[in-house]
């Protein structure tokens, strides 16, 4: 029998980083509108990603406030896109993976083989 789920973690989100020290960074959001966790994909004002270029993907949990500090994914990594699927939904998740790995700073990693 299933109790519950355990939360989300970096883990979850980010399957290589290629350098620790560049992988994340650290930003203030003055007025976090959603309450977030590792795979949210929100914009740089702190709203929930619907469409767009402005995508920043959630590596911690944080709750809707004011002066939030959220870790981010940086460059240099590879995450599973499952997971952040799972969090925003199939629709929004494609297009924020879309938005985040146009640069080229982050990448999907490819699934495992069977």
């Amino acid at each position: 029998m299933k109790m519950g789920e355990s939360q989300r973690t970096f883990n979850d989100v980010v399957t290589y980083q290629a350098d620790a020290n560049f992988a994340v960074k650290t930003v203030n959001i003055p007025n976090l509108a959603v309450e977030v966790q590792p795979g949210s994909v929100i914009k740089a004002d702190g709203t929930a990603f619907t469409s767009g270029n402005d995508a920043l993907l959630v590596l911690s949990h944080h709750r809707a406030g004011t002066d939030a500090n959220i870790i981010v994914a940086d460059r240099g990594v590879y995450i599973r896109p499952e997971t952040v699927i799972a969090v925003m939904g199939a629709t929004v998740g494609a297009a924020a993976i879309a938005a985040l790995t146009a640069s080229g700073n982050i990448r999907v990693a490819q699934a495992d083989a069977q």
